[in-house]
C-alpha cells in the first residue's frame, strides 16, 4: 500500500492511497476549528459536508472545545503548522502494509487565554467494506489552568442521504432515541448515489463518558459530547477517537464489532 500526502502549506492536507482519494484535513480556515472534508467511504462517495455560509454546524469531521475559561473568542489570533508526516509499518497483524500519522498543531490566543491544541492522526489502509481513521486531540494549558465546557467533542456534518438515521450502541435508531443518551458509540448513515454509507464515531473509555446528539432529517449531524473537564498549567489532556466509514448499514455491518476491535487492539498495541 502507498499513501501520497499533498500539502498546501497554510491551508490543508490531502492523502491518497495508489491514487484513490482517502481524506482532506483542513488547517488553514481561521473562521473555524480544523476539520476533515471531504473524507471519502471505500468506494471513493463524499460522506462529509463541507463549510458553507448559514450551516449551524461545523463542517466535516470536526473536534471542537466549546468554551475555555468561559471564552468562545478562541480565533483571534491562530498560527498553525505541520509538525510531523511520516509512515509506519503496522504490526504485528499486517507488517507487509503500511500506514500514515500526521500531526498537526494549533496555537489558540487571546488576551487572557493560550491553548495549544494538537491533532494527531493515524490512516489505515482501505479495505473493501470499511476505512478507519484514529484521531487524538491533545490540549496542553502552556501558563493557566484552562476549563473546557459547552460543546466538547467530535462532531459528523455528513454528505446529503436519503433515508438517513442515527444509531447509538444500545440499538437506539433514531435521533429522538439518540440524543443525550451515553453510549460507548454512535453512528450515522443514509443511501447515497444508490449505495448505503455511514461514519461511526468511537469515544476511547478513557475519554470519559460520551453522550451522543444527532440530526437525521435536515443537517445530518452526529456528536460526540464529552463531558467537561479542567487542565492545569503545565499539563495536557487528550482525547481519543475512532473513526469507522463504512459501506452498507448498521443490519450488515457489526459495528459492535470494529468497535470492540478498537479497543482491543489499543490495549495490545
Amino acid at each position: 500500500m502507498v499513501f501520497v500526502l499533498d500539502e498546501v502549506p497554510g491551508k490543508g492536507l490531502s492523502i491518497a492511497e495508489e491514487g484513490t482519494p482517502i481524506l482532506t484535513y483542513c488547517y488553514g480556515d481561521s473562521a473555524c476549528h480544523p476539520y476533515f472534508h471531504p473524507l471519502y467511504a471505500p468506494n471513493g462517495q463524499v460522506v462529509t459536508e463541507g463549510a458553507h455560509a448559514g450551516q449551524r454546524h461545523a463542517p466535516g469531521i470536526c473536534f471542537t472545545f466549546g468554551t475555555v475559561n468561559g471564552d468562545t473568542g478562541m480565533s483571534s489570533e491562530i498560527e498553525r503548522e505541520v509538525l510531523a508526516c511520516e509512515h509506519f509499518p503496522l504490526k504485528p497483524a499486517a507488517a507487509e502494509e503500511t500506514l500514515l500519522k500526521f500531526e498537526i498543531a494549533t496555537r489558540w490566543h487571546t488576551p487572557e487565554l493560550l491553548l495549544v491544541e494538537t491533532c494527531r492522526a493515524t490512516v489505515y489502509p482501505r479495505q473493501t467494506h470499511v476505512q478507519v481513521l484514529d484521531v487524538a486531540v491533545a490540549l496542553h494549558a502552556p501558563s493557566s489552568p484552562l476549563a473546557f465546557a459547552g460543546d466538547i467533542g467530535l462532531g459528523y456534518h455528513a454528505a446529503e442521504m436519503e433515508y438517513r438515521k442515527a444509531v447509538e450502541a444500545s440499538g437506539r435508531i433514531g435521533a429522538s432515541e439518540v440524543n443525550g443518551h451515553l453510549s460507548e458509540w454512535g453512528a450515522l448513515g443514509g443511501i447515497t448515489t444508490d449505495t448505503a454509507v455511514g461514519v461511526a464515531i468511537f469515544p476511547h473509555p478513557e475519554n470519559g463518558e460520551t453522550r451522543f446528539l444527532a440530526e437525521d432529517a435536515s443537517a445530518g449531524f452526529l456528536f460526540a459530547h464529552a463531558t467537561p473537564f479542567r487542565v492545569d498549567a503545565g499539563a495536557t489532556r487528550t482525547l481519543r477517537y475512532r473513526l469507522l466509514i463504512y459501506l452498507g448499514d448498521v443490519f450488515t455491518i457489526d459495528i459492535w464489532d470494529y468497535y470492540q476491535d478498537y479497543i482491543k487492539t489499543d490495549k495490545n498495541s
